[in-house]
């Protein structure tokens, strides 16, 4: 998948294939670009089928049949999904191709990367990385630290299943930012979304202080004991919600923006040291899973770990209080 980053002008590049061959399109080459991101919380609403902006795209000359397109700042102001349309003629015939490209918040700077890696900025510096380089070095570190820690550290709409155990607090597998919806056996208990907004419940969930679960609030909430103490009658509505919030073997979908709003520092930290690993000369070997390489003057023998870890034993160490099956969740 393609990528640009949130607060970017990033270069967006296709190749022209046809008939099993890379070539220059007839003439100009124009890029639709539409938002087809599936996010309520958007207003006003996304409509995926008309495009946000058009280009004419600009030939590489250096290479066969490859254009390209700057995103402007104005649609990678925040986390979305992009298909661009690219159109244009060969040998003339009217064709057309779809990218599919993701608008991604980094896991570092690159300005921290490139100071604390000494990469050089110079062209002529041996150490010199270009901005490709470091985006790459940056995807890869990414993708190393959201499969060893289990999560991603940018947010996101997911929908997640669980049970209720008798308990005030209901543990969510993943932290949670927003509360959007919540359904308990598929009934419909809250919707934050509506306006207004809908809480056909007697509680207001909250989120926890981790942010792994969601908990409800009793201030404020009579039980049938004061009722009657005050004389008065106890709403039946009280008799269905008796005892604890989230009910034992209850199914409750929780529908939310999750993840982290915030890189967290040691996260951060653990992605330029893997993104130094990305340029390290040895990465070969270990992408191949060679245990021990050899000549006739020194030998390299790699620890069992590189392969359950990041490849990283710092950048594990790093991580440790962020594996998702290592960390307390209320």
């Amino acid at each position: 998948m393609a990528e640009v980053y949130v607060n970017s002008n990033d270069p967006i590049i296709t190749k022209i294939f046809y008939s099993g061959e890379i070539i220059d399109a007839d003439g100009q080459v124009t890029a639709a670009v539409y938002d087809i991101t599936q996010d309520p919380t958007i207003s006003p609403p996304i409509s995926p089928t008309t495009a946000i902006l058009t280009f004419n795209a600009t030939k590489l000359e250096n290479d066969f049949g490859t254009y390209q397109i700057s995103a402007p700042f104005s649609i990678t102001t925040r986390q979305r999904k992009l298909k661009v349309v690219w159109s244009y003629q060969i040998g003339g015939t009217n064709v057309s191709h779809n990218q599919f490209v993701d608008v991604v918040v980094p896991y570092c700077s690159f300005g921290n990367a490139v100071e604390d890696l000494q990469i050089g900025t110079d062209p002529s510096d041996p150490k010199y990385r270009t901005y490709h380089e470091l985006r790459m070095a940056e995807k890869y570190a990414r993708k190393q630290i959201e499969d060893y820690t289990g999560q991603e550290f940018s947010t996101y709409l997911d929908t997640e299943i669980v049970y209720g155990s008798e308990s005030d607090i209901l543990p969510l597998p993943y932290k949670i930012v927003e509360i959007h919806k919540l359904y308990a056996n598929d009934i419909l208990l809250i919707d934050n979304l509506a306006s207004p907004a809908v809480n056909n419940w007697i509680y207001t969930p909250q989120i926890t202080e981790t942010g792994f679960g969601i908990r409800i609030d009793r201030t404020g909430l009579l039980d049938n004991t004061v009722y009657v103490a005050n004389g008065m009658i106890p709403p039946t509505i009280s008799d269905q919600y008796a005892g604890e919030a989230f009910a034992k073997n209850v199914r409750y979908k929780v529908v939310g923006r999750y993840g982290w709003v915030d890189v967290p520092d040691n996260v951060e930290q653990a992605c330029i040291q893997l993104m130094g690993h990305f340029f390290e000369k040895d990465r070969y070997w270990k992408d191949q899973y060679i245990k021990s390489v050899q000549t006739f003057d020194w030998q390299v023998e790699y620890t069992e770990g590189i392969y359950s870890g990041t490849g990283c034993s710092y950048a594990d160490k790093l991580l440790s209080n962020y594996v998702l099956n290592q960390m307390v969740v209320i």
